[in-house]
Parts: C-alpha cells; sequence; structure tokens
C-alpha cells in the first residue's frame, strides 16, 4: 500500500504491507525541495521505486536505523544515484544490518546492506535549510531535521503520540525526555512524525507527550519505592502488558518503559516536572 499526500512543499508518502487488503503498520517518509527524509521499508519496495522514480530527488537523509527507515535506501540509491545521509550509527547498522525478530520480518522485511554518507550539522536544499538534530531514547542514532523558518519538524520516530506506553528493548527514558525537552525548546509549529504523519499544534503535542510520561513515571518511581514488583507495577500503571508484548517476541512492551524508569528514577522530581526552557516558552 502506498498513498501520496500533497501538503503544499511537502510530500508525504504513507505506506504499509498489506493483509487481506489491510495495512499491518503504517510508515511515513516525506519530500521536500529535491530532499527525501527516509525511505520506507522493503516490503513496500515496488510501490515505493514506482511513486519516487520520476521525481525530482536529489539527496536522501535517514532518521534513524530502523528498517522501516532505511529499508529502500540501498535500492534509491542505485537507482536514483543520490547521495544518502546519516549519522555515523546509522551508517554502521545500514552497512551491516542486525538480525531482526519475526515479526519485523514479517512487517517491514529485513534492510538490505547499504552505504551512504556522513550528516553533517546542517541540511542544505535550493530552498531550505535544516538543522540536524540529535535526539536519542527511541534510538540511539536517531535525529530529527528541524526547518527554522516555518518550524518545520521532521521527527522521525521520536513522537508516535502521546498515549505510546510501550518500549523496545534498550530504550532509555532520560534520553526521552532530554530529546523531547531539547525540539520542545525549538517551538515547532508542525511536526512530520514517521507513524501519524502531518501534525498541527507540534510544540503542544510534544509537551503533552513529555508531561504524560513524567506522570507515569511519577506512579512508577512511587510503586517501585514502595516495593512493588515490575509486573505488579505494569499492572498498576496501565491495567497490564500489550498483547503485541507477545506477538512481538517480548521484544516490545510495557515492561521495558517500566524497567528503564526504574533504572532512572532520580530523575523524576515533582519540583522539575518541566525543565526551565519548556516553561519559559509558555511565559
Amino acid at each position: 500500500m502506498l498513498r501520496k499526500t500533497d501538503h503544499g512543499e511537502i510530500i508525504e508518502f504513507k505506506v504499509s504491507r498489506t493483509a487481506f487488503g489491510r495495512p499491518l503498520y503504517i510508515n511515513h517518509f516525506y519530500f521536500i525541495d529535491g530532499l527525501l527524509i527516509d525511505t520506507g521499508p522493503v516490503h513496500t519496495a515496488a510501490e515505493v521505486h514506482k511513486a519516487l522514480c520520476k521525481m525530482p530527488i536529489k539527496q536522501i537523509a535517514i532518521t534513524h536505523q530502523h528498517e522501516d527507515h532505511t529499508g529502500n535506501s540501498h535500492s534509491l540509491e542505485r537507482e536514483l544515484k543520490v547521495p544518502v545521509y546519516a549519522n555515523s550509527g546509522t551508517l554502521q547498522t545500514m552497512k551491516n544490518p542486525p538480525q531482526i525478530p519475526i515479526y519485523r520480518h514479517l512487517l517491514w522485511g529485513a534492510q538490505p546492506p547499504a552505504n551512504g554518507l556522513p550528516l553533517g550539522p546542517k541540511i542544505f536544499t535550493e530552498k531550505y535549510e535544516f538543522d540536524v538534530i540529535n535526539t536519542p531514547g527511541h534510538s540511539a542514532d536517531h535525529v530529527c531535521f528541524f526547518e527554522p523558518i516555518n518550524r518545520w519538524l521532521f521527527c522521525g520516530d521520536l513522537f508516535l503520540g502521546e498515549k505510546l506506553t510501550g518500549f523496545m528493548i534498550g530504550e532509555n527514558i532520560a534520553d526521552h525526555f532530554q530529546s523531547l525537552a531539547k525540539v520542545i525548546a525549538l517551538k515547532p509549529a508542525i511536526m512530520f512524525c514517521g507513524l501519524k504523519g502531518r501534525i498541527e499544534n507540534a510544540t503542544e503535542r510534544l509537551l503533552g507527550k513529555y508531561e504524560q510520561w513524567w506522570d507515569i513515571g511519577l506512579k512508577v518511581k512511587d510503586l517501585h519505592e514502595a516495593g512493588a514488583p515490575g509486573k505488579m507495577i505494569v499492572k498498576a500503571v496501565f491495567g497490564g502488558e500489550y498483547l503485541f508484548y507477545y506477538l512481538s517476541q517480548s521484544n516490545w512492551g510495557r515492561c521495558y518503559m517500566v524497567d528503564t524508569i526504574i533504572e532512572n528514577f532520580n530523575i523524576f522530581n515533582e519540583q522539575t516536572k518541566r525543565p526551565e526552557h519548556i516553561t519559559g516558552q509558555n511565559s
């Protein structure tokens, strides 16, 4: 499945592998002024190549290493003869893709090995200048691209929605908060998300996510300090584990959010709920 939506100068591509005509997991990637941001999963390669083959793509930039964002980078680089840019951690994974769980094979497919060039602090197109913002959390190599004149934030998988309460193994809540604070301070107007697509009122939405996760952190901290074990905390705070925890072979779940909150529980203090520069944006 591929659907294309024009947002003025920005084109959004919505892709997914389907089963019985229904999308399994939605991914979005974007084109603006010759720049393609992310490439979609390899399972959608035929549709992606058909949609992009005649577009004036001059360069590709990758937000992070996961195969639903890098999956078509090798074939697009080869077919379109354009450079692919990513940070050093992403480039290492693209060059030597790791083994991935079965559910990721089914949803997105394994990324073929690919080469690229290192990202600098900015990306330039004919009309725009994008700041490259390091935003670890979802993955250690994650970056966002920010266009400061229009206050557009191409945020990869940084956001994913305010109500997300599950983590992949290895995600770090402290990194998430630092990255959210960093992009909130930029006061983006519109963000372009890998899962949710185009989102208005971006600063407010990001702040809502920050505050909801902070409240969850305080609840987990209180229960942990009272001696509750992890499984009991998941039940008390969320009502139980996601079904997807079992479908993902235990690679993604609420228990990992609880684990990283416990590992970083010293950061949770009601008096410091909002970093100073976030509070200042509303004054």
